[in-house]
């Protein structure tokens, strides 16, 4: 009897055991699976989250099927990232980063934004609108008067690119200066062509001139602005100006050429990065970002976390027919903007709610522009 009540306890703490250690393995597994580092940005968020916060990706096949397909088809060449109700639904990295070192892209690493920074160039400028500082209404002249026809120039029509102003040869003096000096270069060569005044004609001059203001207005460098309102304000940690890349950072090199289908790219002209060139390009063209980080951005500009959706309604109208309001093309399903320069070439369609987005990030340039027209092969799917 006295045997019996000794196996009886053996076997009941035996069995105590047995479950605790169960129990702990399952607690363990759930933690790890709750960490889990993932890339998808919490788009539909009210104040911004640190970048590295947790959320669960909702990897779907049709849209990562068609990723794919699409690019690997293309032989392209960076990293790409579709979100679809605020969700990252599917991404790709391909090619190299650096040939040279052997450095693949992959879905940190940064990519020349070119001409996508005038959208975030326009949302800065409406902050100041926000505050009473500027009008669109106000006229260039209230704070460049010696800039020809700069009396008939209002702020609206420099973000809409109908301003008149043309440049001859490329913004900036060619050699590294400092903003102001860059924009008396600018002036010194600026054109005003009545004929074309209220008529769209794309040139960086009227955004180099809006960052000016912009300078005038706060007493902040555009840099600084940049990084209080966009990079601090969103906890961006994949996003720099071109000028100040930090060495530890991975920054894809711009390669150009001509791409074949079913070719293997050849990385044999790398884009030589040339400072003046990257300071020149003042609010237009001089920051590096991961696709994330671009997502980020954007979906915070059009959902109205950067300035109220009231003012963003001001902001994207009045555009000619070429439908360019503030850096974006603007449609009524979707919102684009493109860049090319550099070795790079950039992409990003967007909902007007910022979340459904397809994003092209590629440090390969060819003449054909191939990146914008890849893009639009996805709304299809995102905007309907």
């Amino acid at each position: 009897m006295l045997n019996r009540s000794r196996m009886v306890k053996v076997l009941f703490i035996v069995g105590f055991v047995l479950l605790g250690l169960v129990l702990i393995r399952f607690v363990a597994s759930g933690s790890r699976q709750s960490v889990t580092p993932t890339h998808r940005i919490a788009a539909a968020s009210v104040e911004p989250t640190h970048q590295n916060t947790a959320v669960k990706r909702a990897i779907n096949s049709k849209f990562q099927t068609k990723l794919v397909q699409t690019l690997k088809q293309d032989n392209y060449s960076g990293s790409a990232i579709i979100y679809d109700n605020g969700q990252q639904v599917a991404s790709y990295n391909a090619g190299y980063a650096n040939y040279l070192s052997r450095i693949k892209n992959q879905a940190n690493t940064m990519y020349e934004i070119d001409s996508i920074q005038k959208s975030i160039t326009g949302v800065l400028v409406m902050q100041q609108v926000a505050k009473r500082q500027l009008a669109l209404s106000d006229r260039l002249n209230k704070f460049y008067p010696n800039v020809p026809g700069s009396q008939n120039i209002t702020i609206r029509q420099m973000l809409n690119m109908t301003s008149g102003l043309i440049m001859t040869g490329p913004v900036g003096p060619m050699v590294a200066k400092t903003d102001t000096q860059i924009i008396q270069s600018d002036i010194s060569r600026v054109h005003y062509l009545r004929v074309m005044h209220g008529r769209w004609n794309y040139q960086a001059i009227n955004f180099n001139l809006l960052c000016g203001i912009l300078e005038k207005i706060t007493h902040q460098s555009y840099q600084q602005l940049f990084y209080e309102q966009i990079i601090e304000r969103l906890h961006l940690q994949r996003t720099a100006f071109a000028y100040k890349l930090p060495n530890s950072t991975i920054a894809a090199t711009g390669y150009d050429g001509l791409i074949g289908k079913n070719q293997k790219l050849i990385y044999t002209k790398p884009s030589v990065r040339n400072q003046a060139l990257e300071q020149d390009e003042l609010g237009t063209g001089q920051v590096y970002m991961s696709v994330g980080d671009l997502y980020r951005v954007e979906s915070a500009i059009v959902s109205g976390k950067i300035v109220p959706l009231q003012l963003l309604q001001q902001l994207y109208q009045g555009g000619s027919y070429s439908k360019y309001e503030a850096g974006f093309y603007t449609h009524k399903q979707v919102k684009s903007a493109n860049g090319a320069g550099y070795g790079f070439e950039s992409s990003i369609h967007i909902s007007p709610n910022g979340k459904n987005a397809v994003i092209l990030l590629s440090n390969y340039q060819e003449p054909l522009f191939r990146v914008r027209s890849l893009a639009q092969k996805f709304d299809y799917l995102l905007f309907n």
